[in-house]
Parts: C-alpha cells; sequence; structure tokens
C-alpha cells in the first residue's frame, strides 16, 4: 500500500525553474510504483491538461495544483494550492488568472484566497518559503501572526505545513519553530519534496537552468535532493514524521479532479426574446442568398435546406452567426478580408452569409469536405484580414462578447537546439570558440534536434567523440533542448466562450487589453473551446493598397466584382512567368515555370496550379500540361468519371474528386465517401482492405464489374495523401488572380505597395526594383521635395522612393517633413529645410541620413558633390541658421544642444512610457532599479544580443525616472515572441514598441 505521494512537484512549465518533463515525470513515477502524482508549477496551470491525459494513460491518479504566492500583509509567500475537485480545479484557475492581473509579481491577496479556497487544500511554510526563513532567523511571533492570518481565511482542516528535508541549513534551524506553530494552531503537516527534477544527477541540468535563467554563470546548488524521490527514500527522510507522510495519502485520496475534456463549447450569438439562433440564420442566409444570386434556383434552394439542416441539427448556428457577425463588422469598417481559407469555402450558407467569397456551386465544392455529418466534428472557420487592422476586429469580438469571454489563444517559445547549446555553454562558463564551432555544424532547417544533428553530421560525431569538453557540454543541452522557455501568444488562434474562459483556463492580460490564455491550442480544445483563425494577411494590404494607389492617381475605382475572371492581359502575364507579388504563384522558379509550359488561361488553372505545385502532386504536372495541349489524350479511368474529371484532364487533382467518385460508382453519401478519403489516407492494411470491400460491393451493386471497381478503387487509394482540398485552392486562387491582375493592369502602382510591404528587406526590394524595371517603370531615388514616407507611383511608368527607405530616418521625422511642405511649399535650399523643421522632430542625425541617401539632391549645388562636401554644406546650412559652430558628433543621440538637456528631453517623452503621437518606432524597456536589477539587465542584453535588427531600444528606469538610449549594436526586431521573451524577464506591459520624438 503507497505510504507516501508527491504533493510538490515543479514540471518545465515552471518556466526555467525546473528541467523536469512530464513524460518523464509519469515514467519515473509508474516504474517506482507510485499511485498518484501532483502537478504544482510556479504561477501557472500550463501543463495541467497534458500532466492529467498522461498521468491518466499510465493509471496514475493525477493531483491537479500550483505554487502561488500570497500577500499575507507582512510578508509575500509561497503556498501550494491543490484542487479537491472540478470546483476546486476552477478556483485555482481563477486565483492563477487573479494573481497575474497584478503588477510586476504574480500573487493573491487573502481575500482573493478567501473567496476561492473552499474546494483546495493549502501547503504552506515549504522549504523556500519566508515563513521557515522567518522561522529560522528566530522571527518566531511575526511567522505565526502571519501563518494565522493564512489560517482565518481557509476552511478548517484544509491547512497543512509544509515541511521539507533537503539537506539545508534554513530547513533544519526553521524546523523547530515551524512544529511549535503546528501544535499551537492544531494545523497538521505534510511531508514533501519541491521537486525540480528527475533523477539526482540531474541537479546539474537543473544547475544550469537557473544560470541561463539568471544570465549568469552557473553556481553550485545548496542541496541535490529536488529530484522525484522514490518512497523509500521519503520515508527514510521522514522517519520520525510518520503522519506527515500519512497526510499526503489523504490529501491525495481527497483530490477527485475530473477535467470536462471533449466537451464542446461554442459561442452564443445574442438573439432577441422569442428568437431562435436557427431561425435567425434560416433567414440572414436565405437573404444573403437572394442578394447573392438574385431569383433563387431550385439548385440553390435544396443546396441551402440541406446545409442548414446540418448546421442546426448539429448545434452549429450560433457558431455561423458569430463569424458572419465579425466579417460583418469588418466589412462596414472597409477592412478587407479574404476570400475563404480551407473547407469552409465549401459552403453556400457561408458564402451567403459573406463568410467566404467563392460560390461553392460554380465551383464545385462540397459541403461535406468542410462539415461531415457522419463525422461530427466542430466547424473550422479561419479567416484572413488586412494585416494592420486585424486588432481592430479581434477588439470588436472581446467589445461585442465580453472580455471575460475572449481571449487569444497562448503558445510557448523553447530552447530551440541552438539556443540549447549556446545558453548552456555560456552557463557553463565554456570557450565562445568551442561554443560557435559546434552550433555552427547543427543544421539550419526547421525541426532539427540534437540528437538527430547528431545523426546527420559526421563532423559534429568526430567533435563530440574526440572533446570530452565539447560532449558534456552537448549531452547537458540535449536535456535542456525542448523546454519552454516564455509564454508567447499564438499568431491566430482565439476563442470565444458561451461562459467566462477563466473558470477553465488561467488567462493573463495580453497586449492592447485582450486576454491570453495560459493553455496552448491543443489544451484549450481539448476543454472543448473551439479555436478561432483571425490570420492578418498581407496580401489583402498588398490589394487595398494598389487600388487606393490607382484611385488616387486616376480617380479610378477597382472593383473586382465587376471585372471578369479571364482577363486575357492577366492570363498572358502569368503564362510568361512574371509573377513576382503574385499570391502563391512567386515562390520559385520551380511555379514559374509551370507556369510557362502550362499556359493558363482560366481560374480553373489556376486553382489546379496551386493544387499541384507540392511535393508528390507535382508528379502529375507534366501529364497535367500534356493533356491540355493535346500532346497527350486524356484518359479516364471510366466513361462515367468524365464529368468529375474532365476539368483536370482525367488527373486526380482534389480530395473532393475522391469523394465525387466514391458517390457517383459505389453510392455513398458524400459524408461517406469523405470518410473513405480520410481512412484510405492513413495506408493502414486492415482498414484499406474493409474500405474496399465497402467500394467493390457498392460498385457491384450499380453494375460496375469488379476489375473496374477495384482499378477505380487504387486510383483513390494512390491519390488520397495526393488530393488537395479544392475549396482552399479555389478560394486561394482568387487571391492570385486578383494580384496578376493589379501587376497586369496596374504595374506602377502596384510594386510601389509591394516595395512599401517589402520595405524591411532590402534585397526584395532591390529584386522588384528590378522587376519593375523590366517593365519600363523607373524607381527614382527619394526626395524631400516628392517623396512621401512609402514608395509611391507618381506616373505609369515611375516610382518615387519613399523617405522611409533610408536608414536612420523615422516616421516622426518624415511626418514633419511633409508637413512642412503641404504647409510652405517646397523647400528652397538647405538653409530653409534646417530653419522649417523643427530639430526635435527631425534631428541633425536624421538630416545626414537624408543627406547621404541622397534625398536632399534636389537642394545641393551639383548631384556630384563627395560625401565630405554634403556634409559640409549641411554644417554652412546649420550654421546660418543657428549662427554657430554645429557637428553631428556634439548631438549624437538626441539632437539638441547639449547631452543633458537630451536626457531630459527625452525623459519628458517617455515618461510613464505610454505617450502616443507620431515619431520613430522605439522599443521601449520599463524596469525598476532594484539588487536583482543587474542581472535582470543581463538578461534582456541576452535577449537584445539574440535578435538583432533595426529598431532602436530605450531603457526606461522607474526608480530614478531616468531613461538611456541603448546604441545602436543594441537595435532589434522586435518580433511577438521577443516582446514576450523580454517580457518574461521585467514583467508583462513593461515593454512597449511605441513612436517616439526622440
Amino acid at each position: 500500500m503507497t505510504a507516501f505521494v508527491h504533493l510538490h512537484v515543479h514540471t518545465g512549465y515552471s518556466l526555467k525553474e525546473s528541467c523536469l518533463r512530464i513524460p518523464d515525470a509519469i515514467a519515473k513515477a509508474k516504474s517506482a510504483g507510485m499511485t498518484a502524482l501532483a502537478i504544482t508549477d510556479t504561477n501557472a496551470l500550463y501543463g495541467v491538461v497534458p500532466f492529467y491525459k498522461a498521468a491518466r494513460e499510465a493509471g496514475i491518479h493525477p493531483i491537479l495544483g500550483a505554487q502561488l504566492q500570497v500577500d499575507m500583509g507582512s510578508v509575500l509567500d509561497t503556498v501550494v494550492l491543490l484542487a479537491r475537485n472540478l470546483d476546486g480545479y476552477r478556483d485555482l484557475c481563477q486565483l492563477v488568472t487573479a494573481a497575474h492581473q497584478k503588477p510586476r509579481q504574480p500573487h493573491v491577496t487573502l481575500s482573493e484566497l478567501a473567496e476561492r479556497s473552499l474546494h483546495l487544500f493549502v501547503l504552506v511554510a515549504g522549504g523556500e518559503s519566508q515563513l521557515l526563513r522567518q522561522y529560522a532567523a528566530g522571527q518566531d511571533e511575526t511567522a505565526t501572526d502571519s501563518l494565522v492570518s493564512l489560517v482565518d481565511v481557509v476552511p478548517t482542516g484544509q491547512v497543512y505545513v509544509d515541511i521539507q528535508d533537503h539537506g539545508v541549513e534554513h530547513e533544519r534551524r526553521g524546523l523547530p519553530g515551524l512544529l511549535a506553530a503546528s501544535r499551537k494552531l492544531a494545523i497538521p503537516l505534510a511531508a514533501t519534496n519541491d521537486v525540480h527534477y528527475q533523477e539526482e544527477e540531474d541537479a546539474t541540468v537543473q544547475r544550469v537552468l537557473a544560470a541561463i535563467d539568471t544570465a549568469s554563470p552557473a553556481s553550485p546548488l545548496a542541496s541535490t535532493r529536488y529530484h522525484l524521490a522514490t518512497e523509500e527514500e521519503m520515508l527514510a527522510r521522514f522517519v520520525h514524521f510518520p503522519e506527515a507522510l500519512a497526510n499526503t495519502v489523504e490529501i491525495a485520496q481527497a483530490c477527485q479532479v475530473e477535467l470536462p475534456l471533449g466537451q464542446v463549447r461554442l459561442p452564443v450569438y445574442p438573439v432577441a426574446a422569442g428568437e431562435s439562433s436557427a431561425e435567425v440564420l434560416r433567414k440572414a442566409a436565405t437573404a444573403g442568398a437572394v442578394s447573392r444570386y438574385g431569383t433563387l434556383t431550385t439548385n440553390v434552394i435544396e443546396r441551402l435546406h440541406h446545409e442548414l439542416e446540418i448546421i442546426t441539427r448539429l448545434g452549429f448556428a450560433d457558431y455561423f452567426l458569430v463569424v458572419a457577425d465579425f466579417i460583418r463588422f469588418a466589412h462596414r469598417q472597409g477592412i478587407s478580408t479574404g476570400p475563404g481559407r480551407g473547407s469552409a469555402a465549401g459552403s453556400l450558407v457561408a458564402y451567403a452569409l459573406r463568410i467566404t467569397d467563392v460560390d461553392p456551386l460554380a465551383n464545385h465544392l462540397l459541403f461535406e469536405r468542410f462539415l461531415n455529418p457522419e463525422r461530427v466534428s466542430w466547424p473550422d472557420i479561419d479567416t484572413d484580414f488586412e494585416f494592420e487592422r486585424r486588432g481592430e476586429v479581434i477588439q470588436y469580438v472581446q467589445n461585442r462578447y465580453g472580455a471575460h469571454h475572449v481571449a487569444q489563444i497562448g503558445t510557448f517559445g523553447t530552447l530551440a537546439a541552438r539556443a540549447a547549446l549556446r545558453d548552456g555553454g555560456r552557463a557553463l562558463g565554456e570557450d565562445n570558440g568551442r561554443i560557435d564551432r559546434l552550433a555552427k555544424l547543427i543544421p539550419q532547417q526547421p525541426g532539427v534536434t540534437l540528437c538527430g544533428a547528431r545523426e546527420q553530421v559526421p563532423a559534429l560525431r568526430q567533435m563530440l567523440e574526440s572533446d570530452p569538453r565539447a560532449h558534456r557540454l552537448y549531452e547537458t543541452a540535449i536535456q535542456l533542448e525542448g523546454l519552454p522557455r516564455h509564454p508567447s501568444i499564438h499568431a491566430a488562434g482565439v476563442i470565444i466562450s458561451p461562459l467566462p474562459i477563466a473558470d477553465l483556463v488561467p488567462v493573463v492580460p495580453g497586449p492592447d487589453g485582450i486576454a491570453v490564455t495560459q493553455f496552448p491550442m491543443e489544451d484549450v480544445e481539448s476543454l472543448g473551446f473551439v479555436k478561432m483563425d483571425f490570420l492578418g494577411l498581407k496580401t489583402l494590404t498588398l490589394i487595398d493598397g494598389t487600388i487606393a494607389s490607382v484611385q488616387r492617381r486616376s480617380d479610378q475605382r477597382v472593383d473586382f466584382r465587376k471585372l471578369p475572371t479571364d482577363d486575357a492581359a492577366t492570363f498572358a502575364m502569368l503564362s510568361r512567368g512574371q509573377t513576382s507579388g503574385c499570391f502563391q504563384l512567386e515562390s520559385s522558379s520551380g511555379v514559374r515555370r509551370v507556369l510557362r509550359d502550362l499556359k493558363p488561361t482560366s481560374m480553373e488553372d489556376l486553382i489546379a496550379v496551386i493544387s499541384l505545385y507540392r511535393p508528390g502532386p507535382m508528379d502529375n504536372i507534366p501529364t497535367f500540361i500534356a493533356a491540355k495541349h493535346g500532346r497527350q489524350p486524356i484518359h479516364y479511368p471510366h466513361p462515367d468519371l468524365q464529368p468529375i474529371l474532365a476539368d483536370t484532364y482525367g488527373v486526380i487533382v482534389y480530395q473532393e474528386q475522391i469523394m465525387q467518385i466514391a458517390s457517383k460508382m459505389a453510392g455513398f453519401s458524400l459524408g461517406q465517401a469523405d470518410l473513405l478519403r480520410r481512412a484510405v489516407s492513413k495506408k493502414k492494411r486492415d482498414v484499406l482492405d474493409a474500405e474496399r470491400e465497402r467500394f467493390v460491393s457498392g460498385c457491384r451493386e450499380r453494375g460496375y464489374g469488379d476489375d473496374v471497381a477495384n482499378g477505380v478503387y487504387d486510383l483513390i487509394v494512390r491519390f488520397a495523401d495526393y488530393g488537395f482540398n479544392r475549396s482552399h485552392a479555389a478560394a486561394y486562387a482568387v487571391l492570385s488572380y486578383r494580384t496578376a491582375y493589379l501587376r497586369a493592369h496596374h504595374p506602377a502602382d502596384f510594386f510601389a505597395t509591394l516595395m512599401t510591404l517589402a520595405s524591411a528587406h532590402p534585397d526584395k526590394v532591390r529584386d522588384y526594383a528590378k522587376d519593375a524595371a523590366a517593365l519600363g517603370i523607373r524607381v527614382l531615388p527619394p526626395s524631400v521635395q516628392y517623396s512621401d514616407g512609402d514608395f509611391c507611383a507618381e506616373s505609369d511608368t515611375s516610382i518615387r522612393s519613399g523617405l522611409l527607405s533610408l536608414r536612420g530616418v523615422g516616421r516622426a521625422a518624415v511626418a514633419e517633413l511633409v508637413r512642412m511642405r503641404k504647409d510652405g511649399g517646397s523647400f528652397s535650399s538647405l538653409v530653409d529645410l534646417v530653419q522649417r523643421v523643427s530639430p526635435r522632430v527631425c534631428n541633425r542625425k536624421a538630416m545626414e541620413s537624408l543627406l547621404l541617401g541622397g534625398a536632399l539632391a534636389d537642394l545641393l549645388p551639383t548631384s556630384e558633390a563627395s560625401s565630405d562636401v554634403k556634409m559640409k554644406l549641411l554644417s554652412s546650412a546649420y550654421e546660418a541658421v543657428q549662427g554657430s559652430p554645429s557637428s553631428s558628433s556634439s548631438v549624437p543621440l538626441f539632437g539638441l544642444a547639449d547631452a543633458e538637456s537630451g536626457k531630459r528631453a527625452l525623459r519628458s517623452e517617455i515618461a510613464p512610457m505610454e505617450q502616443s503621437g507620431e515619431g520613430l518606432e522605439t522599443l521601449f524597456i520599463r524596469y525598476r532599479s532594484s539588487a536583482e536589477s543587474r542581472a535582470m539587465l543581463s538578461k534582456v542584453r541576452q535577449i537584445l544580443a539574440d535578435s538583432r535588427g533595426t529598431t532602436p531600444v530605450v531603457l526606461y528606469d522607474e526608480e530614478s525616472r531616468r531613461a538611456r538610449r541603448l546604441e545602436e549594436k543594441w537595435n532589434v526586431t522586435p518580433s511577438v515572441d521577443v516582446i514576450a521573451e523580454l517580457e518574461s524577464v521585467v514583467g508583462i506591459g513593461n515593454v512597449k514598441l511605441r513612436p517616439s520624438a526622440v
């Protein structure tokens, strides 16, 4: 019989505090004969769902908990909270959520704990607690008062004193006082080990992980006993406290949480009293169909009724109404949406509601590929929005459905192969040369692992075999690789919940006030929440920008609803392989070669190219092209399949074709045909044989011979993996065509917008400029007399480079230059320019960038002047305006009279870092000076060093209210992951990417 249960276990989801992976913890528990195990990560429930699933699968009773800090008035101390039941789990989610609403350090108050403690066990005064350290320091009365304050708010019998023995001094010295308080207050004991790694020898890896967290060299641990100790080890440690061991078993038996996995929690659309969502959907879909088609034909009516019946029977009416709601908002606000994505384009209801913009009837798209009534799963409608305005739609959803019911989905940055090597090497104090040599031998390809690299690269194996220190580092890095490093945000995933999300999933504050789940996508979906993807698509920005440019220059409005989809000039251009900037058609020389050989003449050809140009299916491209041009006869497996395969010249290209074949020849319903397609794609022998029997039997009933049936079935098996989702391809072909049409008819506007979008990638800009030049379009240099910030079409044959294309020229400076030019006319000279433009906004350094970038050429006496001459002319202009010599070196940073006034101006600009207004894009990092700030700033420095870029960085010290702009070598690429990683160091909300007038 079990005599002890681990109740205090940190997994890798105690970010950078533990190297214990959940599978390893479960495996160790099972092999050691443990029957139950807890998870109690720091300030988080990140790993609860995978832990729960793995434990149940292994026959181990999962105990769900977390380690949180509680403000007890005189001390902020850690406690372990364990859920007794599902209500306790809900309380845990709410408490973890509440903890992260606090500034700086996550914690809960006593009143919050009191409100949520009815279904929890509370373990207090564990080995790292402040209370234990107070007892160790002889401050027994103070510590006991704090303990009493906690006991007073938790139901009787649910607080336990957590005693630990890791062999460290403060535990030994504090134990007598803690035991005395336990007796005095009648608080029972519970013996635990503060687990952070699997085996005692893993302490080395834990030591390195701790060093990575503090960005300091690894130092010896106070003890190596923070491992998942066996029951025998714990019995030996606590031989004098049998009741403390027995209590762990009683607590474990009392903790009975059944997570509600697999229940669908679809969003709810608000309808008027007396109405049902099904009726609202029917009316909206019918009205939408009339708007799309005019008079409804029998075909449209029957398809609409068929889809509505399935949607309402499966309970998905609210889902469709919610999606249509935020799409409608986007359209009202002028936010472009994509024509569709994935299988949703196969729904006529979605088309009628303008969720998609591809006619499923005209394009032969199948609803059952999207929503199969014979394999019930929730719908999945992903939506593309114009890149820059996606956030507005998410904000609308939060306002509409409630802040507690909407959240973005969280994810994790992990220690990848090279990062594990480099960070681990620095922590171990390894030679930089050795670290670099090892790191450079790791292949730079997605998904590569350290173990995989060792197998793939002979030179790496040789180095590891010949260099013991390299081998030690590599083995340590393998144990670090893949551990969660910092929380981040899923690129697109959002959930809209009928119940407050924090009832089942803890959330943390996210950017722009939208909450972020602590659980990643798979775990959120396991709990029944439906993910909706709100994707930002730059292609929509490209289309919108080009159309706006055309209208600005010619007052011509490009409306694709009124334009043909078989434009000859567009397809002629595609047939020449001129596809730079064309969606899905510019990625490689291979796809351009296919277009030149195919010579597409219709949307059907574009759909096929998007579907075929992938590994596997592309083997069929030569047959497809030869059949299209009559060089090869079209072969059909059976004449009855001609209507299904005629558009693709007898080649099975789409998943929908497989479904149609099964329906036509074997009499399968489309739902059954979709199940067949999914089943045979798995290539399992028993499944293939069973499905063959069903298919051949169905064909036989319809008069087809067994030889024909088996031959067609073999084709289905062969193409099940290759077949592409036609609905997705048809929707994306619309974007391909629209970008191609704009490139063919409005190339200057198209390339100007394209180069603006690519401005962060100079190589791409140069390539696009070459493509434009090949069409006779000149790309003119930037000019303060003519340029705006972005690239702009000046005529059908010329594009003016934007001022923002110049390094060192920010948005504030450009806005000032354009405003001055519009208000006061063109600049007459350098002196006029310097005199009219504010030095606070467009400083000397920006002026030098403009000068050396050629933007001031119109103001110079000769364009042939050397750089030195140009700089002297600019200095003369400043002298003329200021009446005294001026040099860039005297104001290298702020562009003001002296460094001290520059610092004062900067402080007034950014404190308290919530200013608004146009300005140079700058990354502000706020922190508070403290004893730990040196280590914290060291970690910040490391993150910046790993993320080199062009965005300047300003540090703002809240304590001294002083700001410091870092040298240019610390400029950063402020991706979402980088910001999240910085926030994991300085706190959420303390990293802002904002304009600055500096």
